[in-house]
């Protein structure tokens, strides 16, 4: 594949395209819950200790002490449902969804302008095209 230019023009849009999402409010949402996640004492305890006890889990199941790691598994999913129920880590995971949607959107846009005009696959099913060389995938 060829070097692109860094200064092409396409990358320069690219680029003031990117500074532009990091401006909209999905984007402000995620970095705001981001924030208050690493922030948040609560959250990072829970984080510590579910650390330590997937490291317990580890060397239980090393040493084969199976009523242990009954033990240790039953507390690493009550450590994630405790976690998963904070609001501020739900709403970090629904931003995350949001951000992923938005930039998924933008892939499917540009992916189906190129692949219209040019005849490519766009490795989804964007424009229903196919790699176009007629080989043994026999698409067209």
């Amino acid at each position: 594949m060829p070097q692109v230019e860094k200064q092409h023009p396409v990358l320069v849009h690219a680029a003031q395209l990117g500074r532009r999402l990091l401006e909209t409010e999905e984007i402000q949402r995620f970095r705001s819950a981001e924030e208050q996640i690493q922030n948040s004492r609560r959250v990072n305890g829970l984080i510590e200790e579910i650390k330590r006890k997937q490291k317990e889990l580890v060397h239980a199941k090393h040493y084969q002490k199976h009523e242990y790691i009954r033990q240790l598994e039953a507390d690493l999913d009550r450590l994630h449902r405790e976690m998963d129920e904070l609001p501020i880590v739900r709403e970090y995971q629904q931003t995350q969804v949001e951000v992923n949607d938005l930039l998924q959107t933008l892939q499917s846009i540009v992916a189906g302008a190129v692949s219209e005009r040019l005849d490519v696959e766009t490795g989804g099913d964007v424009g229903g095209g196919g790699c176009g060389s007629g080989g043994p995938c026999r698409c067209k």
